[in-house]
């Protein structure tokens, strides 16, 4: 790009009357190309809720309003990307040491011990439990229809195999 006469070169102090251009916004990506910093990126909408909502019990309750600015919310949504890697980094090491390859919810309960966040594991603990036996219940759910409609197909199909009017020819002519 060529330089305007009145810019200064690199490296020299700009006198601070002299305005500084704004770069031009960069065109709107298309959706399908996102780029590696919004692939890291947490949804914006659950870190929203999720901050709302810690923060409306501290501020006095449900019904509570709470107003983020979107500076803030950006903060929030960064420290808890970096949270996270920190946290997969240390588990991932934590299954190396143990010479696995896949990391296990212990190995994410023992890298919080080790990244001095033991306060979290129990209540991590507790909620992974209740997270395991709601999908058991829903899995036992799920195969108590499972066998039903097996049993309903089986019913169905087994007289009409018994008295099925083609077996009936077939044994006529022979």
């Amino acid at each position: 790009m060529p330089r305007k006469a009145t810019e200064a070169k690199e490296g020299e102090p700009q006198p601070a009357e002299a305005p500084q251009e704004e770069p031009a916004p960069a065109p709107a990506a298309p959706a399908a190309a996102l780029t590696e910093a919004e692939v890291d990126e947490l949804p914006r909408a659950i870190v929203r809720r999720l901050v709302k909502d810690k923060l409306s019990h501290v501020a006095g309750g449900e019904g509570a309003e709470v107003i983020v600015n979107k500076d803030a919310m950006a903060a929030f949504a960064e420290s808890a990307r970096i949270f996270i890697h920190y946290l997969s980094a240390t588990a991932n090491d934590m299954c190396k040491e143990s010479k696995r390859q896949t990391i296990s919810a212990d190995d994410v309960l023992k890298a919080l011990d080790e990244m001095e966040f033991s306060e979290f594991v129990e209540p991590l603990r507790t909620s992974l439990q209740e997270f395991r036996n709601k999908n058991a219940d829903k899995r036992s759910e799920a195969n108590k229809k499972q066998k039903e409609k097996r049993r309903k197909l089986n019913e169905e199909t087994l007289p009409q195999k018994d008295h099925d009017p083609a077996d009936d020819a077939k044994e006529t002519d022979e």
